[in-house]
């Protein structure tokens, strides 16, 4: 269940980073900061898998779960600055065109 609920917003931040490079001439700015936001959050999921797999694997790995706090509190931050850029961009002005 745990990889349904990570790989599945992963999935549809790659949906989004496909149309950020599709709406790349309309919207250069925004495009740059949608694709920024949601490459970080890219690096947010894969913290969050990366602890998961510690969990997972605690018996043979008992050195790395101090590591597992820093992955949440990283993981945190990517989402957090992600979804700032992303809002961001959503409330950029349009550029007037000449």
């Amino acid at each position: 269940m745990f990889y349904v609920t990570v790989c599945l917003p992963m999935f549809i931040w790659v949906i989004g980073l496909i149309l950020a490079i599709v709406r790349w001439k309309q919207s250069p700015r925004k495009s740059i900061l949608v694709l920024i936001g949601l490459s970080i959050m890219l690096l947010g999921g894969l913290t969050d898998i990366a602890q998961n797999f510690i969990h997972a694997n605690n018996s043979h790995m008992m050195n790395y779960t101090s590591f597992t706090h820093v992955f949440s509190i990283i993981g945190v931050f990517f989402d957090t600055l992600g979804w700032v850029l992303c809002i961001i961009a959503i409330f950029y002005p349009r550029q007037k065109r000449r």
